[in-house]
């Protein structure tokens, strides 16, 4: 699929005329009410004598994931005769409840639903007649995250994009006891067809900036379940500081994971559950989002025209859109850690690269990159490479034609300096854009080493794309990046065309070879930064990949190194891999990226062992 910018005025009048006709299908059937959005605090159903009692309805209604926006008509469930509501009515029970459900069906079509059966494990569908009605009674089995879905007849998870999209929702199974307190969050998709239209990509049946605005405190943990009910992959990234995921699922198990990886940045599977934990460690506002760019930039919203031109002419809530959570975390700031010597002090100018521009239809622009303390303009930007503990001073200089931001991917912060504009704030000011010809100084002391990323967070793909990203190592205090022994590969893409524009590493196709010495051991820190696409990494002698250590993820330390695996990952946008790597052998290796949306085309880089 080329670029959406080049068709969206045949787009917009495309939505305009699916609104006004109700973009029926052959299973629609007249509305019974608008869909409206499940914050899924409610649980539905009666419960008495440990049997849960509910009754689903199966509709059709016009749903408007967005105030502004003008409707889809989807299929939907309703807690009986109640709203329609999409994510479904939430079935929450604890283990050993007995869950007895009736579906009536007011669509003309028939209808499989999925999930309602003892977990762990699958069962086949249940299958509703159109305009009939089903039963079905089970035990709930383990307790996990779970869900329910639906699909009219000859539709399969992955072909429910149009009016079959939003019929899914949560099923909660929690263990005897006290529960701890959690919210429930699933993630939907609508997309049009045929295409281009427009893309619904909502969480709770809400898409940014009518998503629901959280507010936590400073210091209390905080619980999420999340359910991904789309048939596409999700890198969910939380600014500013750490979570732990707990648990994972595929909708038949829900395992705990010991010990709980931490990340900032963690990848949901089509079709998966996730149970995940954080504090917040700082006042202020804060995002939680995805990092495929496409799931939350603003030409998945309505007006079209003009906004990749300029984005600052946008309202401050109408730079992103889709798949974004916004927090408020309050309280007081926690006592400043212990920092050494004075703030160092250092100069990033965002500026435009030589060469011609990138073009698609519809777009035009620069080739962008950055500059450190006068050096030259590259893409990806000059590694920044920080000391933990050490304060830091750095002057971001604009000077390219448009506004832009710099946001310091991975690092714990002030909200302020994050580098979200119009959101951040330290209290009395909100981040602010830097301005074509202005300078922000962003101030922060790195709390932890590892890897990390400074990237544009400000017209996301045109900027991304062209090359406002780069490395971000903070080191212990004292050392060094040793090049002998630790070596840093960016994995991105070169333009505007997702499709066909080639993957980079290290901001070329064939990046230059690096020298390893054989039985020494060696750091490899891979940064994921494609805008839209993930990467499968592998290390190759010849067409074999030999084997590797993962020891670090999103620049968290693992609590134990891992296993000896074979050196073949997927790396999506916004996540960092540091992997231990000791050749047994000289020889030559090839690390080699392959994005997921090129069909083949791949970036390499050939790694020397020397004896």
């Amino acid at each position: 699929m080329r670029y959406r910018l080049g068709v969206r005025l045949l787009a917009f009048a495309a939505v305009l005329v699916a609104a006004c006709a109700g973009a029926r299908s052959p299973a629609v059937i007249s509305p019974r009410h608008e869909v409206a959005g499940n914050d899924n605090t409610a649980p539905a159903g009666t419960l008495r004598g440990g049997v849960l009692r509910l009754r689903l309805e199966i509709a059709a209604a016009p749903w408007r994931w967005e105030r502004a926006l003008p409707s889809y008509r989807v299929l939907a469930f309703a807690d009986g005769s109640g709203p329609l509501t999409t994510p479904g009515p939430l079935i929450r029970v604890r283990a050993g409840t007995v869950i007895d459900v009736t579906i009536q069906s007011r669509i003309d079509a028939d209808v499989e639903v999925h999930g309602l059966h003892e977990h762990p494990g699958d069962r086949p569908p249940l299958r509703v007649p159109a305009r009939g009605r089903a039963h079905v009674r089970f035990r709930a089995g383990a307790p996990g995250t779970y869900f329910y879905w639906g699909a009219t007849s000859g539709n399969g998870f992955d072909n429910r994009e149009g009016a079959d999209s939003q019929l899914h929702g949560a099923l909660i199974v929690d263990p005897p006891g006290a529960i701890q307190p959690d919210r429930v969050f699933v993630i939907g998709h609508h997309g049009s067809r045929p295409r281009p239209m427009l893309d619904a990509w909502v969480i709770n049946g809400r898409s940014w900036p009518d998503t629901e605005r959280l507010v936590v405190d400073v210091g209390r943990p905080v619980r999420w379940r999340w359910i991904n009910a789309t048939s596409h992959r999700h890198p969910l990234h939380l600014h500013g500081t750490y979570f732990r995921v707990d648990r994972r699922g595929d909708n038949r198990r829900d395992d705990v994971l010991a010990p709980p990886p931490l990340v900032v940045t963690d990848v949901m599977q089509p079709g998966t559950t996730m149970a995940m934990s954080w504090a917040p460690a700082r006042p202020g506002n804060w995002l939680f989002h995805c990092h495929i760019l496409f799931h939350v930039i603003p030409d998945n919203r309505l007006p079209l025209p003009r906004w990749y031109q300029e984005y600052a002419e946008l309202p401050h809530d109408h730079h992103m859109a889709g798949l974004v959570l916004g927090i408020r975390a309050r309280g007081r700031a926690p006592a400043v850690p212990p920092s050494h010597g004075p703030p160092r002090r250092l100069s990033l100018v965002v500026g435009e690269r030589s060469g011609a521009p990138y073009r698609v239809p519809g777009l035009t622009s620069p080739r962008l990159g950055y500059a450190v303390d006068g050096g030259p303009i590259t893409a990806p930007g000059p590694m920044l490479v920080l000391e933990r503990g050490q304060p830091v001073e750095i002057a971001i200089s604009n000077r390219i034609a448009k506004a832009t931001t710099v946001h310091w991917h991975g690092i714990e912060l002030d909200s302020y300096n994050d580098g979200v504009p119009h959101w951040g704030t330290d209290g009395r000011r909100m981040t602010p854009l830097i301005r074509p010809g202005e300078t922000f100084v962003a101030r922060f002391t790195p709390p932890s080493a590892g890897t990390f990323i400074y990237h544009t967070h400000f017209n996301d793909y045109a900027q991304l794309a062209s090359g406002l990203y780069g490395p971000l190592i903070v080191v212990e205090p004292g050392a060094q990046v040793d090049p002998a022994v630790d070596h840093t590969f960016v994995i991105s893409r070169d333009g505007l065309d997702e499709d066909h524009d080639p993957v980079l590493i290290n901001g070329a196709v064939e990046s230059p070879e690096v020298r390893l010495r054989a039985h020494r051991g060696h750091r490899l820190r891979l940064i994921g930064i494609a805008p839209v696409a993930s990467a499968r990494v592998r290390l190759l002698r010849g067409a074999v990949p030999i084997s590797w250590r993962r020891i670090a993820k999103d620049g968290a330390t693992l609590a134990a190194p891992g296993p000896l695996e074979p050196a073949d990952l997927t790396i999506s946008p916004g996540e960092t891999y540091d992997l231990e790597l000791v050749p047994d052998q000289p020889g030559e290796l090839v690390l080699e990226a392959v994005l997921d949306r090129q069909g083949g085309q791949r970036a390499s880089v050939r790694l020397i062992v020397e004896p």
